[in-house]
């Protein structure tokens, strides 16, 4: 048995989801050990918006939260910062975080998965 840590970044451009995958491997389970997402207004006001984040075992959504921002240039919804954790997926799937959309003109979105994987 071996434990691999990982950790997996996505910041896109403006107005892009950010979903971030640790892709399946064979024989191993992914335990998530701590996640973030960050979403925030850029120098122009974007239009209020609220988007959900969820964190996937495969096709099955384990966690899920919600982000607001208001319309005001430079806003910052309060970022989800989750750690301290050992949540384990289930073996050969892929643990996924993702937002449910981009948050249109003006946002930008970040999202942050860390973990370990445990080969048999």
């Amino acid at each position: 048995m071996s434990y691999i840590e990982w950790t997996s970044v996505h910041a896109p451009a403006a107005n892009t989801k950010a979903t971030v995958t640790k892709a399946a491997v064979s024989n191993a389970i992914h335990v998530v050990s701590g996640f973030t997402a960050t979403f925030v207004a850029g120098a122009v006001a974007p239009t209020a918006v609220t988007v959900t984040v969820s964190l996937l075992d495969g096709a099955t959504t384990i966690w899920t939260g919600g982000m607001s921002l208001p319309a005001t240039a430079g806003a910052s919804a309060e970022p989800i910062i989750v750690t301290g954790i050992d949540l384990p997926g289930t073996i050969n799937q892929n643990m996924k975080l993702e937002f449910s959309a981009a948050g249109g003109a003006n946002t930008v979105e970040a999202v942050t998965l860390m973990g370990y994987s445990i080969v048999t």
